[in-house]
């Protein structure tokens, strides 16, 4: 019986890597090796800095860092292992948006305490209100 190879496959095994096709040791790569390496790397940065997200959101949880403080409350359902994955799922790939956010919180509740404390400080001076 004859093999049929696809278009697809045959692009498949022209990604594979090869003996002659070191990208790392190469003196000059060219622009695809270098889109390559770019690549991952970039993948590898954006999986890493989403489980450094996990942890650091999760960091009241009870069991650890890795589950959130919800999850444990849940009694472990199917629906509340199922929002666990998609919990990480989410925080993993949309972790910037996620620390924007975060970030303009915090940010925005420390102006408030400062103007506050400034209010503060403005009537203890003048001994009256403002």
């Amino acid at each position: 019986m004859p093999v049929y190879h696809t278009p697809l496959f045959i692009e498949g095994l022209s990604l594979m890597p090869r003996h002659s096709d070191d990208i790392l040791k190469s003196p000059n790569p060219s622009p695809d090796a270098t889109l390559k390496i770019v690549a991952a790397v970039w993948a590898f940065g954006w999986i890493m800095f989403g489980l450094i997200s996990v942890v650091s959101l999760n960091a009241r949880g009870k069991a650890g860092y890795w589950v959130p403080e919800w999850y444990l409350d849940s009694e472990g359902t199917k629906w509340a292992k199922l929002s666990v994955a998609a919990w990480w799922t989410c925080v993993v790939l949309f972790w910037p948006i996620i620390w924007i956010v975060y970030l303009v919180g915090i940010t925005w509740r420390a102006i408030q305490r400062g103007y506050r404390n400034w209010k503060k400080r403005k009537m203890d001076c003048e001994g009256g209100d403002v």
